[in-house]
């Protein structure tokens, strides 16, 4: 759904006004049972959407490394500090609010985001077309946002400073490489094309080799088939490398055509609801994660 969309504009204010009305373990109950039509067992969680729900709600709230990671500014720091600086995306600035962007300072082609949550992007194609004043409002709007709030997201919550972080633009032609990682260690790739124009983006699963995997999301074009990058293998170590301190993650990178960025640490991807086809790849993959230690 557009983000424009009035429909989506109304469901965002219910969900937040909800928040507030109910437990989140209700609610994630709820959206749960209106995303995948299923009932969640938050008691004794098998798949792997069950699984990170019950991390969602009991474990990365609590975990500061976690809410550091999920800050878009923060995990900056950390990846810095693992020693991959190299591979971050060159910052061009960073505010607490829109009034102290000083925008003659900024080239003709840039992306700003928010630090505290998904989606929170605008880029900048050309500055004698860009539309200032709306992307202000956006931006504004943005940084009053209890992101976690939406999808009972609440390590996102726990970001306390709400930022502005404006990158470099890389190009509209990027590819996203993100690596499914289960107790320290990399499993599966999510490949994505095209994700500037969200749902005309092109995506498939595939194992650590490359090989396709029997699995689709039915809400985007399926790929078939990749070629691995050639520096595939310094990825794959980076993702790693930053996986080993988290019971999942998922680690995400942006490449171009001679070279890879990091990109993010995502920890609840589709909001832990993530509609697998075929759905009995939901309890393979939970079987994967292991959480006992942890309940």
């Amino acid at each position: 759904m557009e983000r424009n969309n009035i429909l989506y504009k109304i469901r965002r204010r219910c969900q937040v006004i909800a928040h507030k009305m109910f437990s989140n373990e209700f609610m994630s109950k709820l959206y749960f049972k209106i995303v995948l039509r299923e009932k969640l067992d938050l008691k004794n969680p098998k798949t792997f959407n069950e699984k990170l729900q019950w991390l969602k709600l009991y474990y990365f709230p609590n975990n500061e490394l976690v809410i550091k990671c999920a800050d878009k500014y923060e995990v900056r720091k950390y990846i810095k500090d693992k020693g991959y600086e190299e591979t971050l995306v060159p910052l061009l600035g960073g505010w607490n609010d829109s009034k102290q962007i000083d925008w003659d300072k900024l080239p003709n082609q840039f992306v700003l985001k928010c630090n505290h949550g998904c989606a929170y992007n605008i880029i900048c194609y050309d500055k004698e077309k860009f539309d200032k004043e709306s992307s202000i409002k956006l931006l504004e709007k943005w940084l009053k946002e209890d992101f976690g709030a939406f999808n009972i997201e609440l390590h996102y919550s726990k970001i306390k400073q709400h930022r502005i972080i404006c990158e470099e633009f890389l190009g509209e032609n990027l590819v996203d490489y993100k690596f499914f990682c289960f107790n320290g260690e990399p499993k599966f790739i999510y490949v994505s094309s095209d994700l500037i124009h969200d749902r005309q983006a092109k995506i498939g699963f595939f194992n650590l080799d490359g090989s396709k995997i029997k699995l689709k999301r039915d809400d985007y074009e399926n790929i078939d088939n990749i070629e691995l990058p050639i520096f595939y293998n310094e990825m794959l170590k980076m993702a790693s490398n930053l996986c080993e301190d988290f019971p999942f993650v998922r680690v995400d990178f942006f490449v171009t055509k001679d070279r890879y960025y990091f990109a993010e640490l995502t920890f609840t991807p589709s909001a832990c609801m993530m509609p697998f086809n075929p759905k009995k790849v939901d309890l393979e993959w939970g079987k994967l994660l292991n959480i006992n230690g942890l309940i």
